[in-house]
């Protein structure tokens, strides 16, 4: 990949208009992986400068600026709460602490990567994602959205919501990306279930939660056909590291004792 010029913005309106300037130009959000989405970028834009790397807690609400650090957003009380720690754990297992001190919460969810550890576990809570200029939508779906990102992320907003949470990363080793990864989350009204690294990017599991939702007992019967819903309704694939039927065989697993443990810790 070839940068041409690298900006430091000194407002959030200044980098907006430089990015809008060229179609060849790009804020810094996703790092390394950067250089697969575009060989040569006229002008790097910095958003370090602009008062993003802060976390803000409300009675209702946790703001996350799009420059906070993984590590930052990790060791933060107000997440580690949040459904009893999944979200943190799901961050935890991101590869090494010197990565996630220097990769951000914003480039993590920007970059649309279907090996991310953070994208299920944040679906299956209530998040919405603010753009500049005047954009707000939920994570879903900016996940289903089309086409390049044309306006700038600057905060990530989690409702504040108690239930609890499950998290599951199958990996050859703790610095691989994931074969698979499983999040579950319960609340005094439903369930939601995500399927990530499937080897697609993270989905909701929509058939699956609809059925396991009405369901008045949760009982292994019910956890059972919950789990095969999952399997039909969900597209899994083979690459280098798995196969389909091991990736079936995975989610099967762990949708099971993901269900067991929010239902009935």
């Amino acid at each position: 990949m070839e940068i041409k010029n690298y900006h430091k913005a000194r407002s959030i309106d200044e980098a907006y208009q430089l990015l809008s300037s060229n179609p060849k130009n790009s804020v810094i959000g996703g790092g390394a992986w950067m250089k697969k989405s575009s060989p040569t970028i006229e002008t790097l834009i910095d958003l370090k400068d602009l008062k993003l790397d802060q976390i803000i807690e409300t009675e209702s609400l946790i703001e996350i600026g799009a420059m906070v650090t993984l590590h930052q957003l990790e060791t933060d009380q107000s997440i580690i709460k949040l459904g009893d720690g999944f979200v943190s754990q799901s961050l935890s297992e991101v590869l090494g602490v010197g990565f996630r001190n220097i990769a951000t919460i914003g480039g993590s969810i920007v970059g649309r990567y279907a090996f991310s550890d953070i994208i299920p576990t944040l679906l299956t809570l209530p998040v919405h994602l603010v753009f500049y200029p005047a954009k707000e939508m939920t994570l879903e779906a900016f996940l289903n959205a089309k086409g390049k990102v044309d306006d700038i992320l600057t905060h990530i907003v989690i409702k504040k919501i108690k239930g609890q949470g499950f998290f599951k990363k199958v990996a050859q080793s703790p610095l691989e990306f994931a074969i698979l990864n499983v999040a579950i989350f319960k609340d005094d009204q439903a369930y939601k279930i995500a399927i990530g690294s499937r080897p697609s990017g993270a989905i909701l599991a929509e058939e699956a939660m609809a059925y396991l939702n009405k369901q008045k007992v949760v009982n292994d019967e019910v956890v059972e056909q919950t789990a095969n819903i999952v399997l039909e309704t969900i597209k899994f694939g083979s690459n280098r590291v798995a196969s389909e039927d091991y990736r079936k065989a995975l989610a099967k697993a762990y949708v099971k004792r993901g269900i067991k443990e929010v239902t009935f810790k």
